[in-house]
């Protein structure tokens, strides 16, 4: 009896674990160079600034740098805090290159990818997995949630 008791522990055990990294799978932060006094944001102002609406979020100048459209974190941050799909995104951005209203971001392959050019530029926001994170850049709270 104390085998099937420890292995209900156990496979629970396992089970919350699982549950928990589940749950925070798809989870992206927002960040910047740890040199910025940019702390945080609402989706609004981050939404402005990759939108090419803005380039300053709190009078901080800005400068974003997206993720390839494929990444599961541009798919998680255009859903999350743009409101709208890649594809909108991308189509968007077409039809103001088109008509000279300016350029989209630039685009980098993945999260090591953004973390590399975050840390090594004063200025630029970018985002990644929540996974991802690390002391290299800061993390910048929008609307009042680390994580999204």
């Amino acid at each position: 009896m104390k085998k099937n008791t420890l292995f209900t522990v156990f496979a629970a055990f396992v089970f919350c674990l699982l549950f928990s990294a589940a749950a925070n799978a798809g989870n992206i932060v927002v960040i910047v160079n740890t040199s910025s006094d940019l702390s945080s944001a609402t989706a609004g102002e981050v939404s402005k600034v990759f939108m090419g609406k803005a380039s300053a979020i709190s009078g901080t100048s800005v400068e974003a740098v997206d993720q390839v459209t494929s990444s599961k974190a541009r798919i998680d941050f255009s859903e999350k805090i743009l409101g709208r799909s890649v594809r909108k995104v991308t189509n968007y951005w077409k039809k103001r290159v088109f008509a000279g209203k300016g350029e989209p971001p630039k685009e980098l392959a993945n999260d090591a990818k953004v973390i590399a050019h975050v840390q090594s530029t004063a200025g630029a926001i970018g985002y990644i997995s929540a996974e991802s994170l690390s002391d290299a850049v800061k993390a910048v709270e929008v609307d009042g949630k680390t994580e999204w």
